[in-house]
């Protein structure tokens, strides 16, 4: 799982809202050939996926 610091129900500074419900969201690809699907609003992100739609899939599951 990737997380950024700032952790989630912090404002990211740029005058967004605070989460949950975690959205928008972007898919970001690994190094190791996953993907990640992190929240614009806080950064938290979600477990690894294999495609950009399992990320998806696995960041709803654990976060909503």
């Amino acid at each position: 799982m990737v997380e950024i610091p700032n952790g989630q129900g912090k404002d990211a500074g740029r005058g967004r809202k605070p989460c949950p419900p975690h959205g928008p969201y972007v898919v970001d690809a690994a190094r190791d050939g996953s993907y990640v699907a992190l929240c614009l609003a806080c950064g938290l992100g979600g477990p690894k996926g294999e495609d950009v739609i399992q990320a998806k899939l696995a960041f709803d599951q654990k976060w909503h």
